[in-house]
């Protein structure tokens, strides 16, 4: 594959860091990073934005890589039926009314590690976001199973290996956050290739960072 600059402007990119963010640090983040031949170099585990500092901050050639974090999804936000009657039934101590915008159970998604990433970008670091589930869904990876289960797991760790040629995998079970940041890093690929299957597209901005995704008029059909 020839990248030139003159169609690209990632063609001096040599490391793809995916982050799969959690929303909290009781549940683990999974990073991965590949080089241009689509070898994994490297599969890890995040809890805290500790260790997430520490892992960005101490990556050899931060300059010569595309980082990509998922955005994660905000715990707390209304997605049951009781955790919609719960809150209202919850006695409010002011008369003053009830401001939406400050009150993070009505977002879909969690800010967690926002200000870090935007210093990261900053500081000249080529750093996106990307939602986890809109991303799979544009490579037809999900609908068949329940997300994240075995069989679902099973079936990503399949898809990544043959569909996308990322055949350096451990041959036992990869965790479902690690997945999901191998195909974070897989993102960053495409950014750097100029993939003629995929085209990347900003989708749009969250936090003060762009979010990529898959441009689905420009896919190609290749089975």
């Amino acid at each position: 594959m020839n990248i030139t600059k003159s169609t690209n402007k990632f063609f001096n990119k040599h490391y793809f860091v995916g982050i799969s963010l959690a929303s909290g640090a009781s549940v683990d983040s999974g990073a991965a990073v590949l080089d241009r031949n689509l070898n994994v170099i490297r599969l890890d585990k995040l809890y805290t934005m500790d260790d997430v500092r520490y892992f960005i901050n101490n990556f050899t050639g931060k300059q010569e890589a595309i980082f990509t974090v998922s955005i994660p999804e905000n715990p707390t936000m209304l997605n049951a039926k009781w955790k919609l009657i719960s809150r209202e039934y919850q006695l409010i101590q002011s008369s003053e009314l009830i401001d939406v915008e400050k009150l993070d159970w009505t977002h879909r998604f969690s800010t967690r590690g926002s200000e870090f990433f935007k210093e990261c970008k900053h500081a000249g670091i080529d750093i996106y976001r990307y939602e986890i589930g809109e991303l799979k869904s544009s490579f037809g990876l999900s609908g068949m199973y329940k997300d994240r289960s075995p069989i679902d797991c099973k079936a990503f760790q399949s898809a990544l290996k043959y569909k996308f040629k990322i055949y350096d995998l451990p041959t036992n079970m990869i965790p479902a956050s690690q997945l999901e940041s191998i195909l974070g890093a897989y993102l960053g690929y495409i950014m750097y290739s100029s993939d003629e299957q995929y085209e990347y597209k900003i989708k749009a901005e969250y936090q003060g960072l762009e979010v990529v995704g898959i441009d689905s008029l420009h896919q190609k059909n290749f089975l």
